[in-house]
């Protein structure tokens, strides 16, 4: 290893952190059993791919995030034992043992009958420190700040913890749900009936009038790849509605409309408030029971200029399921000041797509506008694998471009803050 690989090694490691999205309970971020951390529901997707049950380890045969188990953490833990070995070779698999090893001295992170409860006594020692989120967060990972979307109701616990929002009923395309059901599912959350798109668009401007006021670092959307942002002709999403309130087919363009009515609407009403960070989200569709695959449409990269153009005084900081959107979004950040790109978001984050994504943001957007972490992460004690293999990556791209000649050492060194930390703080309003 060069001098400057060592530095620049060094430098990385020890650099603070912004995670500008995960999922954690802001009064207890940390893992409360084995089971929180074995069963994350991106493990055990594979494990269900390999062939593990999906009733083995849940009576609803759904990830603990989605549903209650109504097992105990321990048997849900020990009925997956026989399935681990099948997911070695994958990057969650490679976390989860990185996890274990790192965080619980677990030899190896590898889980066995002979271990399992011993493991499971620690992680519940653990869990019942006073300052373990903090302890996890700030001293493993040097966080100075990680945002969830889940604080609903709940004071976050220390100055790590900051609070989103998601949840814009903009989609009326559902893997899951018929647009009849997406459309009730709105007029329950809203609490109105929407005949008409004056109706839809009002419980909209108030919902982001409500958002914008209530002290969040962003809201977060997530929005369909067919996003079109245009006026819709009279009548036009009037007629969309109805079609959907009879279950009719509506077609990725026309939920499109919908969704850029929606935003637009949305927006607007956020402008009587002093928030103006949106976080967007594209790329991935959740079908039953619980299986995401990858979205694409050429229509993403005009709809979100449109949008962003319209919304100058927003930023949008955007992030994707999809690989094939590592470039649009890119381009669409290289070329309108207000929108930025942040992570790897649920089917990118794995080496390859962390390098790509990296690499090309590094080629063509400007260094203040790449946050380079987003864990997605449901406990505190996952953001330690996943920021490790991201630092890693980081490492690796900046020395390559060192080596090349096409950054020098300084500039290499020079960008480790920004896009670590910095460039989240500015973007979320996070001060220290």
């Amino acid at each position: 290893m060069s001098a400057f690989e060592q530095t620049l090694r060094e430098f990385i490691a020890s650099a603070p952190v912004i995670d500008p999205h995960c999922h954690m309970r802001p009064d207890r971020p940390q893992a409360d059993t084995l089971a929180d951390i074995v069963l994350y529901h991106h493990v055990w997707v594979e494990l269900v791919s390999a062939g593990m049950p999906a009733t083995a380890t849940s009576v609803a045969g759904l990830p603990q995030e989605v549903a209650d188990t109504g097992m105990a953490p321990l048997d849900r833990v020990r009925a997956a034992l026989p399935w681990l070995n099948l997911i070695r070779n994958t990057t969650l698999g490679t976390f989860l043992r990185t996890l274990l090893a790192d965080v619980y001295d677990v030899p190896g992170g590898e889980l066995t009958e002979g271990n399992l409860e011993a493991v499971a006594a620690r992680v519940a020692e653990l869990a019942a420190a006073p300052t373990r989120a903090v302890d996890v967060l700030r001293g493993r990972c040097g966080m100075l700040k990680t945002l969830t979307v889940e604080g609903s109701g709940r004071t976050p616990v220390g100055a790590v913890i900051g609070l989103g929002r998601e949840g814009v009923p903009t989609n009326l395309l559902s893997g899951k749900q018929t647009p009849r059901q997406v459309l009730e599912g709105w007029e329950r959350m809203l609490g109105g009936e929407f005949r008409t798109g004056d109706d839809y668009a009002a419980a909209l401007q108030k919902l982001g009038s409500e958002r914008a006021s209530m002290g969040l670092h962003f809201v977060g959307v997530w929005v369909l790849p067919s996003l079109t942002v245009r006026e819709p002709r009279r009548g036009e999403i009037d007629g969309i509605l109805t079609r959907a309130r009879e279950d009719q087919v509506i077609t990725p363009e026309e939920a499109g409309l919908v969704c850029g009515f929606a935003l637009g609407h949305y927006l607007a009403g956020m402008r009587q408030g002093s928030l103006r960070t949106i976080q967007l989200i594209v790329g991935a569709e959740v079908l039953p029971p619980h299986r995401s695959v990858t979205q694409w449409s050429p229509a993403l990269p005009g709809g979100l200029a449109r949008l962003a153009g319209a919304f100058e005084d927003f930023q949008f900081n955007c992030s994707t399921a999809s690989d094939l959107f590592t470039q649009d979004l890119g381009i669409v950040a290289k070329h309108v000041p207000n929108v930025s790109v942040a992570g790897y978001w649920w089917h990118t984050l794995y080496p390859h797509y962390i390098r790509k994504s990296l690499a090309t943001r590094l080629d063509m957007v400007p260094a203040n506008k790449i946050v380079a972490f987003f864990s997605d992460a449901y406990h505190a004690e996952w953001c330690v694998p996943k920021l490790k293999l991201v630092k890693q990556i980081l490492g690796d791209v900046l020395l390559e471009r060192v080596q090349r000649g096409w950054l020098t050492e300084e500039i290499a060194l020079s960008l480790v803050a920004p896009l670590l930390h910095e460039n989240a703080a500015r973007i979320y309003n996070v001060n220290g």
